[in-house]
């Protein structure tokens, strides 16, 4: 059967080198159209990557969002103009599937994505694409931002007839700050076919002019790996521009809640920080083997350098040194913010 061809959108804000390397990540793995909605219209990566084939550069500028928005104007929430710029790229896309991710997200294949697609496209629903969380094991240098293993989720393995939340066992009192296991979200991510009545939600889709939720097949050939917080300071500016949104304006899942409560507390105690991080994010020997008791952890190691450096003819440094450094220069309120607190 032939392969169908796939794609991705995302509406992005991030330092130079994440950016590139998710994009020449799935541009050398199969992706055949990226859409690159820059939340910043001015962003200074957008000449760098017009030049790059196969991606399609939207800057988000005030003509954009009278165009795409039906407030006319950009909304104030980052999901919201994340689902309104993955539909805007549904209806303009030429591939066949398409897939709305972040930039701290990379798909990994056991076999082609394109040919589960041609496959699964028999089913008339989407395909949902499980995730992966990156942990630090304890004591290793973080020689990259990718460094790391892999925690999987609970999801679908943690329902009892007895109503113990089997979650509640294994994790201990990290339960309230984890979702199915995970600190970031449990839920993946889709593909749907262009040409049809899909709406791309931020992890699902929805279908007909009463937005049921889509009919979902589970990928059996590729996962999420998401990284969520690249670096400690990736995740206080994540957890401190969460606590930043109105409530009315975004709702914030009770795991996450609770993460950025204590965060708050503790954000003018950078020691403090850093225990944190390390309490939630990097695994000794005894944690480890506890997720590998219960079947949570990949072991595999992630690393992209040699697709980065076949795509783009070199690798960018890729430390977090570098990274934390232009996260800063990028996003000059949330380095106040940081400032201010800690």
């Amino acid at each position: 059967m032939k392969e169908l061809t796939w794609g991705i959108v995302m509406t992005v804000k991030e330092p130079r080198t994440l950016l590139l390397s998710n994009l020449a990540w799935h541009l050398g793995t199969g992706a055949s159209e990226i859409h690159v909605y820059l939340d910043d219209p001015d962003d200074p990566l957008a000449v760098e990557l017009d030049a790059m084939p196969a991606l399609r550069v939207i800057r988000c500028d005030a003509a954009h969002w009278r165009d795409v928005a039906p407030i006319k104007r950009a909304p104030a929430t980052i999901r919201r103009r994340q689902a309104l710029n993955a539909n805007h790229a549904l209806k303009r896309c030429e591939c066949d599937w398409l897939i709305h991710m972040d930039a701290d997200e990379f798909l990994v294949q056991s076999r082609p994505l394109g040919q589960e697609l041609a496959y699964v496209a028999e089913l008339g629903c989407e395909l949902s694409i499980s995730p992966a969380e990156r942990i630090f094991v304890a004591g290793e240098a973080q020689e990259t931002f990718f460094s790391g293993l892999f925690r999987t989720s609970t999801k679908g393995l943690n329902r009892r007839q007895d109503g113990v939340n089997n979650d509640a066992i294994i994790f201990g009192d990290h339960f309230p700050l984890l979702v199915h296991g995970m600190l970031g979200h449990s839920a993946g991510k889709c593909a749907v076919p262009r040409g049809q009545d899909y709406e791309i939600g931020i992890h699902w889709a929805y279908r007909g002019k009463d937005r049921n939720r889509a009919v979902r097949y589970n990928s059996a050939s590729t996962r999420l790996l998401h990284f969520d917080g690249l670096t400690p300071l990736n995740w206080l500016m994540k957890l401190l521009r969460y606590a930043d949104y109105d409530p009315s304006e975004l709702s914030i899942a009770a795991h996450r809640r609770a993460q950025i409560e204590i965060m708050c507390d503790i954000a003018k105690d950078p020691q403090a920080i850093l225990e944190f991080h390390a309490e939630m994010k990097e695994f000794d020997a005894a944690r480890l083997d506890r997720l590998r008791g219960f079947g949570l952890l990949l072991e595999e190691r992630f690393d992209p350098s040699s697709v980065i450096r076949d795509v783009l003819g070199e690798v960018p440094d890729l430390s977090p040194a570098p990274f934390d450094r232009d996260l800063i220069a990028a996003n000059p309120k949330l380095a106040k913010l940081i400032e201010d607190q800690v």
